[in-house]
């Protein structure tokens, strides 16, 4: 992988793709400071941009920015609470403004350029029973990621976002039925659900040099989620003659 960044921010390290990401990154030889939930709470407001700016002065600066922090729980559309929707939207999106928006500043002081990677989702596109906030949060986590990097290209710093299908992450934070996990893995076209090295390899990549003239876009890593489902109804018979 050329051009792997040399000192990476990673918001969101203790979760099943954070540690997978950490892990691929040190691997190929990027410095990682990781933080977690017991590190920053990015629900609160006022705390992503001063903790980017803290953890930047600590580490002497950072090419590279991992948000992968995100809440993915299931309520009915219908039974949506206030709290649970702006909590939703302050972790998945209001805190991935804020920390992107402070790197891009301090990258520009520094005269660096940078890079930024979003963990969205197949659901800001795609409605599913049980998502609506949660789709919502990352359909307007999408529209950041072009946002920024349309306002940020100037200054030399480059933002993506990647959008998992369901990765079965075995999270304790937003548990998941595992009678979920097995009809999602019988509608993929893939025949199962992701698994976090499924996904890690395209943050990397979209992080790296390799990937320097692709900005603003948030690409699908779904098994083929996205081009349809293989239990879908259809006419067809099993008599093909």
């Amino acid at each position: 992988m050329s051009g792997t960044p040399a000192r990476t921010l990673l918001l969101g390290a203790d979760g099943g793709i954070g540690r997978a990401v950490r892990a691929r990154l040190e691997a190929h030889g990027s410095c990682v400071t990781g933080a977690g939930q017991d590190d920053v709470d990015l629900a609160r407001p006022g705390v992503a941009a001063p903790f980017v700016r803290a953890a930047w002065a600590d580490a002497g600066g950072f090419d590279a920015l991992v948000h992968c922090a995100g809440l993915y729980p299931a309520h009915h559309a219908l039974d949506t609470s206030e709290d649970v929707f702006d909590r939703l939207l302050a972790v998945n999106a209001r805190s991935a403004l804020m920390a992107g928006a402070e790197f891009a500043r301090l990258c520009a002081a520094d005269g660096r350029s940078g890079s930024m990677v979003f963990v969205s989702s197949g659901a800001a596109r795609r409605a599913r029973p049980g998502t609506t906030a949660y789709a919502a949060s990352k359909a307007a986590l999408e529209a950041v990621v072009r946002g920024l990097a349309l306002e940020t290209a100037p200054l030399g710093v480059r933002c993506n976002a990647v959008a998992p299908g369901f990765v079965d992450v075995g999270s304790t934070l937003s548990p998941v039925p595992r009678e979920y996990v097995e009809a999602v893995s019988a509608a993929s076209p893939q025949g199962r659900v992701a698994r976090v090295g499924d996904i890690v390899p395209a943050i990397t990549w979209l992080l790296s040099e390799d990937a320097g003239w692709i900005t603003g876009q948030s690409v699908p890593v779904d098994g083929g989620d996205s081009i349809g489902s293989a239990t879908a109804a259809n006419w067809l018979t099993s008599d093909t003659s």
